[in-house]
Formats: C-alpha cells, sequence, structure tokens
C-alpha cells in the first residue's frame, strides 16, 4: 500500500498589514501558491475588521489560492473577527474551535478533520500569547491546554502555528516533554524577520518521517513560512479513501 504523503505550511499572514497594502493578501497568495502546500495553517487572519479593509481575509485567500478553507475565529475584534484557518487541497470534514485557558488576549486551537492526499488528518493550528518572555505564563497555561487537547486525537495528526517562543524556551520544553510528537525540523533558522527567532513551527504525531523542512524567506508577512514535507506508512488496517475509508 502506498504510503501516506503530505506537504505542509505554517504561515503567520500577518492580515493587519492589509490595513495599509492593497496588495498584501496578493502576496500572501502568491508565496503559499508557489510552495504548492496540500495543507496550510494561517495566523493572523481577519474578517471584515478594519485591518482588512472589512474583507474576509480567509475566503478571499481561498479564491486567490483555489483552495478550500475553513475559519476558525479567537475573538471579535470590532464588528469582525480575529483568529486562525486553515487551507487545504482536499476536504474539511468537520472542524472545531477549542478556546485555550490563560489571561489576557483570547486564544484558540482550530481542529480540522481533513480527507487530502488520499488519507484523512487531524490537524490542528494555534497562536500563542505574545511579548516574549513578559507572555511566558500565559503560554505555559496555553500550552497545559493545548496538550489536554492532543492527547484526545484519535488518528494521525499535525499541529501548526506561531507559539511565539523560541526553541529553548521553557515553555516549548514542557511541551515536548509531553512527548505527543516530533517538531519537524529541529535546526530550523529563524522565523520571524525582524525578531530573528524561530517562533513557527510544525509538529507530527510520531507515526509522521519529516522528508524536507524549510524557512522560505518570501511574501510581505513579517514572518516567513515553513514548508514541511511529511511522510507515513499506512496501516494494514487503514484504507485509503479511494478504497472506501
Amino acid at each position: 500500500m502506498a504510503d501516506l504523503r503530505l506537504k505542509v505550511m505554517s504561515y503567520n499572514m500577518g492580515g493587519h498589514s492589509a490595513r495599509w497594502s492593497r496588495r498584501h493578501l496578493d502576496g500572501i497568495a502568491r508565496a503559499i501558491g508557489e510552495a504548492g502546500p496540500d495543507v496550510v495553517g494561517l495566523q493572523e487572519v481577519h474578517r471584515e475588521t478594519k485591518h482588512s479593509r472589512l474583507e474576509d481575509q480567509a475566503e478571499a485567500l481561498a479564491r486567490l489560492t483555489g483552495l478550500s478553507v475553513q475559519f476558525g475565529k479567537s475573538f471579535a475584534l470590532g464588528r469582525g473577527e480575529f483568529g486562525n484557518a486553515v487551507l487545504t487541497s482536499g476536504e474539511v470534514r468537520a472542524s472545531q474551535i477549542h478556546t485555550l485557558p490563560g489571561p489576557g488576549e483570547p486564544r484558540t486551537l482550530l481542529h480540522t478533520r481533513i480527507a487530502v492526499a488520499g488519507s484523512e488528518i487531524h490537524f490542528y493550528v494555534t497562536h500563542l500569547a505574545a511579548w516574549g518572555r513578559w507572555g511566558r505564563a500565559a503560554r505555559s497555561v496555553q500550552i497545559a491546554g493545548l496538550v489536554d487537547r492532543l492527547r484526545q486525537a484519535s488518528g494521525p495528526f499535525v499541529l501548526v502555528g506561531d507559539l511565539n517562543a523560541p526553541p529553548g524556551a521553557p515553555e516549548i520544553g514542557n511541551l515536548m516533554a509531553a512527548e505527543l510528537f516530533r517538531m519537524c525540523g529541529d535546526d530550523v533558522g529563524c522565523t520571524h524577520r525582524y525578531m530573528r527567532q524561530r517562533i513557527d513551527y510544525v509538529f507530527a504525531d510520531p507515526g509522521w518521517i519529516t522528508d524536507s523542512y524549510q524557512v522560505v524567506r518570501t511574501g510581505p508577512s513579517d514572518h516567513w513560512p515553513v514548508l514541511v514535507e511529511l511522510h507515513r506508512r499506512r496501516a494494514n488496517d487503514e484504507p485509503s479513501l479511494e478504497e472506501g475509508g
């Protein structure tokens, strides 16, 4: 039986920048299109806020890339919404938004079940509290909530997101200590072009093998997208979608 192969991207698209540049979304769509991922996890997505010039950025990117979309609201922003989103060449079969605990600006975990590449996966997107070491207490509580949710994963899963902390931060150490997944690309370079730190990640459950990973230094956001190619061997009792699974 053929291996399951998947190309995954995590991208903090900095949707607020569309307020100053009408071409911001075009640049984001171009960066995604050139990379050709099967699934993209997006952070800092605006829907009909003043920062997006009242545009639904999730739907606009779906139109520009030709991919399916699922938006997950983190909180209301004026008359609009702010949150995470998934773009995929496959089909989003189900989605849930889980509120993460912690003080300050509300943070969430978007959980989607996606039929893609001839199989079905659970795909999670999150964006944790910012402000460097001052946000560490909030991130630590959020990570505890994140781990609780991921322990409930019932099949192959991938987690992506902007965690706002470098790999050596204590809260990232706590996340990895849960031993639920592997970090894809231990030696990935910086993902934030101004902070010069790696704060954007792709994680995959232990059944996945990382074939390649890179920081794609393109696009108009202050974050560079992370692109990872994964594969896993199908279990003998795991039918492909083509076989009716």
